[in-house]
Protein backbone atom coordinates (compact mmCIF):
# COMPACT_ATOMS: atom_id res chain seq x y z
CA UNK A 1 0.00 0.00 0.00
CA UNK A 2 1.19 3.34 -1.21
CA UNK A 3 1.76 5.82 1.77
CA UNK A 4 -0.37 9.48 1.56
CA UNK A 5 0.58 12.15 3.23
CA UNK A 6 -1.78 14.25 4.78
CA UNK A 7 -1.89 17.62 7.50
CA UNK A 8 -2.60 15.97 10.96
CA UNK A 9 -5.48 17.59 13.57
CA UNK A 10 -3.06 20.14 14.88
CA UNK A 11 -1.66 21.33 12.17
CA UNK A 12 -5.27 22.14 10.35
CA UNK A 13 -6.42 23.66 13.90
CA UNK A 14 -3.69 25.89 13.69
CA UNK A 15 -3.52 26.95 10.26
CA UNK A 16 -7.33 27.73 10.83
CA UNK A 17 -6.51 29.33 13.86
CA UNK A 18 -3.96 32.04 12.10
CA UNK A 19 -6.52 32.47 8.92
CA UNK A 20 -9.33 34.02 11.83
CA UNK A 21 -6.43 36.07 13.45
CA UNK A 22 -5.69 37.40 9.92
CA UNK A 23 -9.75 37.84 9.66
CA UNK A 24 -10.62 39.49 12.92
CA UNK A 25 -6.76 41.97 11.85
CA UNK A 26 -8.65 42.70 8.58
CA UNK A 27 -12.22 42.50 8.60
CA UNK A 28 -12.93 46.15 10.63
CA UNK A 29 -10.80 47.78 8.29
CA UNK A 30 -12.43 46.77 5.17
CA UNK A 31 -16.03 46.87 6.71
CA UNK A 32 -14.94 50.87 7.34
CA UNK A 33 -13.83 51.13 4.01
CA UNK A 34 -16.44 49.57 2.45
CA UNK A 35 -19.00 52.27 4.70
CA UNK A 36 -16.88 55.33 3.74
CA UNK A 37 -17.29 54.17 -0.13
CA UNK A 38 -20.92 53.80 -0.15
CA UNK A 39 -21.29 57.43 2.17
CA UNK A 40 -19.21 58.86 -0.96
CA UNK A 41 -21.70 57.77 -3.21
CA UNK A 42 -24.83 58.62 -0.92
CA UNK A 43 -23.16 62.17 -0.71
CA UNK A 44 -22.51 62.80 -4.01
CA UNK A 45 -26.21 61.27 -5.27
CA UNK A 46 -27.93 63.72 -2.48
CA UNK A 47 -26.22 66.84 -3.85
CA UNK A 48 -26.90 66.17 -7.24
CA UNK A 49 -30.27 65.88 -6.19
CA UNK A 50 -30.19 69.30 -4.80
CA UNK A 51 -28.42 71.29 -7.62
CA UNK A 52 -31.11 69.73 -10.12
CA UNK A 53 -33.89 71.05 -8.26
CA UNK A 54 -31.96 74.11 -7.21
CA UNK A 55 -31.99 74.44 -11.24
CA UNK A 56 -35.36 74.29 -11.69
CA UNK A 57 -36.65 76.50 -8.81
CA UNK A 58 -34.31 79.56 -10.35
CA UNK A 59 -36.06 78.75 -13.90
CA UNK A 60 -39.45 78.83 -12.03
CA UNK A 61 -39.19 81.52 -9.48
CA UNK A 62 -35.58 83.08 -9.60
CA UNK A 63 -32.64 83.15 -7.35
CA UNK A 64 -33.27 83.07 -4.24
CA UNK A 65 -32.71 86.39 -3.29
CA UNK A 66 -36.08 86.86 -4.95
CA UNK A 67 -37.97 84.34 -2.92
CA UNK A 68 -38.78 86.72 -0.33
CA UNK A 69 -37.03 84.63 1.95
CA UNK A 70 -37.01 86.16 5.96
CA UNK A 71 -33.48 86.36 8.53
CA UNK A 72 -34.19 83.45 10.94
CA UNK A 73 -32.07 84.93 13.74
CA UNK A 74 -34.30 87.87 15.31
CA UNK A 75 -31.73 89.32 17.38
CA UNK A 76 -34.12 88.88 19.84
CA UNK A 77 -33.61 86.41 23.08
CA UNK A 78 -36.79 84.74 25.31
CA UNK A 79 -36.61 84.39 29.37
CA UNK A 80 -34.21 82.19 29.36
CA UNK A 81 -31.98 83.60 27.35
CA UNK A 82 -32.26 81.70 23.99
CA UNK A 83 -32.25 83.72 20.75
CA UNK A 84 -35.68 83.90 19.17
CA UNK A 85 -36.12 82.59 15.60
CA UNK A 86 -38.47 83.11 12.85
CA UNK A 87 -38.12 80.03 10.30
CA UNK A 88 -40.68 81.07 8.09
CA UNK A 89 -37.59 82.09 5.64
CA UNK A 90 -36.33 78.53 5.80
CA UNK A 91 -39.84 76.73 5.66
CA UNK A 92 -40.35 78.93 2.31
CA UNK A 93 -37.43 78.07 0.72
CA UNK A 94 -38.05 74.29 1.20
CA UNK A 95 -41.67 74.88 0.23
CA UNK A 96 -39.97 75.61 -3.51
CA UNK A 97 -37.22 72.93 -3.42
CA UNK A 98 -39.84 70.15 -2.39
CA UNK A 99 -41.56 71.14 -5.99
CA UNK A 100 -38.84 69.11 -7.40
CA UNK A 101 -37.70 66.50 -5.34
CA UNK A 102 -39.53 63.13 -4.85
CA UNK A 103 -40.00 62.55 -1.16
CA UNK A 104 -41.65 59.87 1.86
CA UNK A 105 -43.55 61.13 4.84
CA UNK A 106 -41.64 62.41 7.63
CA UNK A 107 -43.26 61.95 11.49
CA UNK A 108 -42.96 66.14 13.25
CA UNK A 109 -40.91 66.11 16.50
CA UNK A 110 -39.19 62.76 15.42
CA UNK A 111 -35.96 62.16 17.20
CA UNK A 112 -33.17 61.94 13.81
CA UNK A 113 -30.43 60.63 16.09
CA UNK A 114 -28.17 62.56 18.83
CA UNK A 115 -24.93 64.73 17.08
CA UNK A 116 -21.40 64.89 17.87
CA UNK A 117 -18.65 66.33 16.40
CA UNK A 118 -16.31 64.83 14.39
CA UNK A 119 -13.85 64.28 17.44
CA UNK A 120 -16.39 62.81 19.35
CA UNK A 121 -17.64 65.87 21.33
CA UNK A 122 -21.30 66.72 22.07
CA UNK A 123 -22.78 68.68 19.58
CA UNK A 124 -26.69 69.11 19.86
CA UNK A 125 -28.66 66.84 21.17
CA UNK A 126 -30.87 65.40 20.44
CA UNK A 127 -31.96 66.61 16.73
CA UNK A 128 -35.58 66.85 16.01
CA UNK A 129 -37.28 66.74 12.80
CA UNK A 130 -39.47 69.57 11.62
CA UNK A 131 -41.58 68.82 8.64
CA UNK A 132 -41.75 71.99 6.44
CA UNK A 133 -37.79 72.18 7.02
CA UNK A 134 -36.59 68.95 5.80
CA UNK A 135 -36.92 66.57 3.00
CA UNK A 136 -37.02 62.95 3.60
CA UNK A 137 -36.06 61.59 -0.05
CA UNK A 138 -36.45 57.83 -0.92
CA UNK A 139 -33.01 55.98 -0.02
CA UNK A 140 -33.63 57.57 3.97
CA UNK A 141 -31.67 60.53 3.35
CA UNK A 142 -32.94 63.95 4.76
CA UNK A 143 -32.24 67.01 3.30
CA UNK A 144 -32.75 70.05 6.31
CA UNK A 145 -32.89 73.75 5.55
CA UNK A 146 -30.80 75.57 8.33
CA UNK A 147 -31.11 79.15 9.31
CA UNK A 148 -31.60 81.70 6.57
CA UNK A 149 -29.49 84.78 6.40
CA UNK A 150 -32.04 87.17 4.01
CA UNK A 151 -29.49 90.67 4.30
CA UNK A 152 -26.20 88.52 2.65
CA UNK A 153 -28.04 86.51 0.69
CA UNK A 154 -28.44 89.96 -1.81
CA UNK A 155 -24.69 89.38 -1.83
CA UNK A 156 -25.37 85.62 -2.77
CA UNK A 157 -24.76 84.22 0.77
CA UNK A 158 -28.37 82.66 1.37
CA UNK A 159 -27.61 80.48 4.64
CA UNK A 160 -26.99 76.89 5.71
CA UNK A 161 -27.79 73.47 4.89
CA UNK A 162 -27.72 69.95 5.81
CA UNK A 163 -27.21 66.46 4.10
CA UNK A 164 -28.09 63.99 7.04
CA UNK A 165 -27.40 60.26 7.22
CA UNK A 166 -29.67 59.53 10.14
CA UNK A 167 -29.06 56.74 13.01
CA UNK A 168 -29.15 56.88 16.59
CA UNK A 169 -25.31 58.10 16.76
CA UNK A 170 -23.98 60.51 14.20
CA UNK A 171 -21.01 62.81 13.50
CA UNK A 172 -20.77 65.71 11.55
CA UNK A 173 -17.99 64.84 8.65
CA UNK A 174 -19.27 60.90 8.31
CA UNK A 175 -23.04 61.24 8.68
CA UNK A 176 -23.81 65.36 8.74
CA UNK A 177 -22.76 66.98 6.03
CA UNK A 178 -22.94 71.13 5.89
CA UNK A 179 -23.29 72.96 2.74
CA UNK A 180 -23.60 77.18 1.97
CA UNK A 181 -26.75 77.74 0.35
CA UNK A 182 -26.25 80.37 -2.16
CA UNK A 183 -28.00 82.29 -5.04
CA UNK A 184 -25.73 80.15 -7.34
CA UNK A 185 -26.47 76.81 -5.94
CA UNK A 186 -25.29 74.98 -3.08
CA UNK A 187 -21.97 74.71 -2.09
CA UNK A 188 -19.95 71.85 0.13
CA UNK A 189 -18.10 73.42 2.79
CA UNK A 190 -14.26 73.27 3.16
CA UNK A 191 -13.72 74.12 -0.81
CA UNK A 192 -10.33 74.84 -1.99
CA UNK A 193 -9.87 78.30 -0.66
CA UNK A 194 -12.47 78.43 1.38
CA UNK A 195 -12.35 81.35 3.88
CA UNK A 196 -15.45 81.12 6.09
CA UNK A 197 -14.49 77.04 6.76
CA UNK A 198 -11.23 75.59 5.63
CA UNK A 199 -10.90 71.88 5.35
CA UNK A 200 -7.73 71.69 7.22
CA UNK A 201 -9.28 73.88 10.57
CA UNK A 202 -12.64 72.63 10.77
CA UNK A 203 -12.09 68.64 8.86
CA UNK A 204 -9.76 67.77 12.26
CA UNK A 205 -9.99 65.06 14.69
CA UNK A 206 -7.62 66.59 16.30
CA UNK A 207 -8.23 70.58 16.52
CA UNK A 208 -10.03 71.34 19.36
CA UNK A 209 -10.07 75.14 18.90
CA UNK A 210 -13.42 74.63 16.97
CA UNK A 211 -16.43 74.82 18.76
CA UNK A 212 -17.96 70.92 18.23
CA UNK A 213 -21.28 71.87 16.48
CA UNK A 214 -18.91 73.28 14.01
CA UNK A 215 -15.69 70.39 14.10
CA UNK A 216 -16.90 68.55 10.86
CA UNK A 217 -18.69 71.24 8.69
CA UNK A 218 -15.16 71.55 6.49
CA UNK A 219 -15.58 67.64 5.30
CA UNK A 220 -18.55 68.15 2.68
CA UNK A 221 -16.67 69.15 -0.10
CA UNK A 222 -13.35 66.67 0.29
CA UNK A 223 -16.11 63.61 0.14
CA UNK A 224 -17.50 65.23 -2.97
CA UNK A 225 -14.60 65.78 -5.05
CA UNK A 226 -11.43 63.56 -3.27
CA UNK A 227 -13.80 61.09 -2.86
CA UNK A 228 -12.95 59.91 0.21
CA UNK A 229 -12.94 60.21 4.03
CA UNK A 230 -9.49 59.48 4.54
CA UNK A 231 -9.42 62.51 6.97
CA UNK A 232 -10.59 59.84 9.13
CA UNK A 233 -7.83 57.96 9.48
CA UNK A 234 -4.64 60.82 9.13
CA UNK A 235 -4.05 64.70 9.88
CA UNK A 236 -1.85 65.52 6.84
CA UNK A 237 -4.07 65.69 3.73
CA UNK A 238 -4.22 69.31 2.17
CA UNK A 239 -5.89 70.33 -1.11
CA UNK A 240 -2.50 71.05 -2.58
CA UNK A 241 -0.99 68.04 -1.62
CA UNK A 242 -1.60 64.62 0.28
CA UNK A 243 -5.22 63.88 -0.50
CA UNK A 244 -5.36 60.25 0.29
CA UNK A 245 -3.42 58.79 3.72
CA UNK A 246 -1.39 55.88 1.27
Amino acid sequence: MKKRNAFTLAEVLITLGIIGIVAAMTLPTLVSKYKEKQRVTQLKKAYSILNQAFTMAVNDYGTPDNWGLVVTNTGEVDDDGEPVLDNSGAIKAMSILKKYIKQKSLAEDEIIGYVSSLDGRQAWWPWNASVDKYIFIADGTILAQGWINSESCVNGACGDFWVVFPSRNMKIGVDVFSFEFTTKGFVPNGMQNSKSKPFQKYCSTIDVSVRPDFQGRGCAAWVIYNENMDYLHCNDLSWDGKTKCK
